[in-house]
């Protein structure tokens, strides 16, 4: 108990190029709709057994759809970009902070459309050792218009947007400051750092 308390257990001496998690296929769970999930890693060749210590969430080529990296102990990033074709249709929303901070941390973004609301909420740290992208997605299937968006900014202020401003701009990027009625259409574009990049081509794989 004593050596517990002291560490010896955590140190390198014990742990060496060991590791506590083990090498463990990794998973990626699709919702099936009806409130279950599955997972389909194995199947789209996306369970790595390297030894995962964050995963983040980002639409790296600017496609419309989200991409998987996970940083890895001791060894080169995994990467998984998102092939699949039948995706259907999305939005992506850049939230601009004016009285709340720049990058509008801790808002929340609820979208209508289709006769269902989703709700998002741009973080920063969405996971250990990782974080995401600050613009929030919406996966919308084969609904191609909005029918409203209600965001709530960490400074408290509740905006809406009225669903004409939206006109148009399912599979872009839509920006919107905080305070303001003006929704600005963006092309998605190939934003990831350069050292991405790389790393796709060298050892990414295609989910």
């Amino acid at each position: 108990m004593n050596q517990y308390k002291q560490g010896a257990f955590f140190s390198y001496d014990f742990v060496g190029e060991n590791s506590w998690n083990g090498y463990e296929r990794k998973c990626l769970f699709a919702n099936t709709g009806n409130g279950q999930f599955i997972d389909v890693a194995r199947p789209l060749g996306s369970d790595s057994i390297k030894d995962g210590r964050g995963v983040a969430i980002a639409d790296f080529n600017g496609d419309g759809k989200l991409d998987v990296v996970i940083n890895n102990n001791n060894s080169t990033p995994t990467i998984y970009m998102n092939n699949l074709r039948k995706v259907g249709n999305s939005i992506e929303i850049k939230l601009v902070g004016e009285r709340s901070n720049r990058d509008a941390i801790g808002g929340q973004v609820r979208l209508t459309a289709g006769g269902k609301t989703m709700t998002r909420q741009v973080e920063a740290g969405s996971g250990y050792a990782s974080e995401s992208m600050l613009i929030v997605h919406f996966g919308l299937g084969e609904v191609s218009r909005i029918d409203g968006v209600e965001i709530t900014w960490p400074s408290g202020l509740v905006q809406r947007i009225e669903p004409s401003k939206l006109d148009g701009l399912v599979g872009r990027i839509a920006k919107i400051e905080e305070g303001s009625d003006q929704v600005v259409g963006m092309p998605r574009v190939y934003s990831g750092p350069r050292a991405v990049a790389s790393v796709v081509k060298a050892n990414g794989k295609q989910l």
